[in-house]
């Protein structure tokens, strides 16, 4: 891995991915079936919870309750769009963390620019999580965005924000949105998946293919 930039400094999303190559439309994704039913507390969780992606060939699966992993989310205003002071930005997250170490973590941040700044308005909420195709931030800044973030082993942080992914393989989805029936840590589950390019603040980049995930959404 070349340029490793040492990350400097801690998410504030911790206080808080499948695309085939082809243009051809896609059904929702299935519900991915874990079997595991608790944590090693013994604490039933909502256990298909998962990130799965093929970074420069190599695979990463994250799955809530697993290997210390648990999936957070994060809601939160980002002040005014960029094209339209009149209107905000509203940044929802889903996050598959291990709480006590920053390493080896996916944050999946899905936008929109919105008319109201409350995020208690649900109809707000509603007009950004739609099912559809979105495009990468900052190729777009406005409307409906995503960003995907990756810190490595190394601490190293790569984002899908960091370079163009101008590239006709570079792909976002929201496949599905339901409500969250399972706990109380969210308000909705988010179904997706992705594929693009990642960067570091060096310029480097990696290559990102048959992303899926389902993770809590909407704090």
């Amino acid at each position: 891995m070349k340029g490793k930039l040492l990350l400097n400094f801690i998410p504030l999303m911790l206080v808080g991915i499948v695309f085939v190559s082809s243009c051809e439309s896609e059904e929702a994704l299935p519900q991915y079936q874990n079997p595991n039913t608790t944590d090693t507390t013994g604490i039933n969780i909502a256990v298909d919870l998962f990130v799965s992606a093929e970074i420069e060939n190599i695979p990463y699966n994250y799955s809530n309750g697993l290997a210390g992993y648990s999936n957070w989310t994060l809601s939160e205003e980002e002040g005014f769009c960029i094209a339209d002071t009149h209107h905000f930005v509203q940044s929802h997250i889903t996050a598959f963390i291990q709480p006590t170490r920053i390493q080896e973590a996916i944050y999946i941040d899905i936008r929109g620019c919105v008319n109201n700044d409350s995020l208690s308005d649900i109809n707000v909420i509603d007009s950004v999580l739609v099912v559809g195709p979105y495009k990468y931030y900052p190729k777009s800044q406005d409307n409906r965005t995503a960003i995907v973030k990756f810190i490595d082993q190394d601490s190293v942080l790569w984002s899908t924000a960091f370079g163009g992914n101008e590239s006709s393989f570079s792909r976002f989805e929201v496949s599905a949105v339901v409500n969250n029936d399972k706990d109380e840590f969210s308000q909705k589950i988010v179904f997706g998946k992705f594929e693009g390019y990642f960067y570091n603040g060096m310029g480097d980049s990696l290559k990102i293919k048959d992303g899926q995930f389902k993770g809590r959404i909407v704090k």
